[in-house]
């Protein structure tokens, strides 16, 4: 079984570590994410839209990206309107 690694404050304030990488510059980092709030605010567009900037290296919200590897998981969504999402 692997063991539980802890750091204390003094060792997490006193390690340099490397800058955080955006890939929507100032907004989003590298990482995993969950998208969470109310139904039917967009959502699941605001997911697929930055997912796809990123993938092009296109702005999304105004903001530039990084052109990298994303991936869209979206699990109550049908492929086909998952297909009109991609079109427009």
């Amino acid at each position: 079984m692997e063991q539980f690694n802890s750091k204390s404050c003094e060792e997490i304030m006193t390690t340099v570590y490397k800058p955080i990488e955006f890939v929507v510059d100032g907004l989003l980092a590298q990482g995993l994410y969950i998208l969470a709030g109310a139904p039917k605010v967009g959502k699941s567009w605001l997911a697929l839209e930055m997912c796809l900037s990123i993938a092009k290296g296109e702005k999304v919200l105004g903001l530039k990206t990084s052109q990298g590897t994303a991936l869209y998981l979206c699990l109550k969504t049908a492929f086909s309107e998952s297909k009109t999402g991609f079109m427009n």
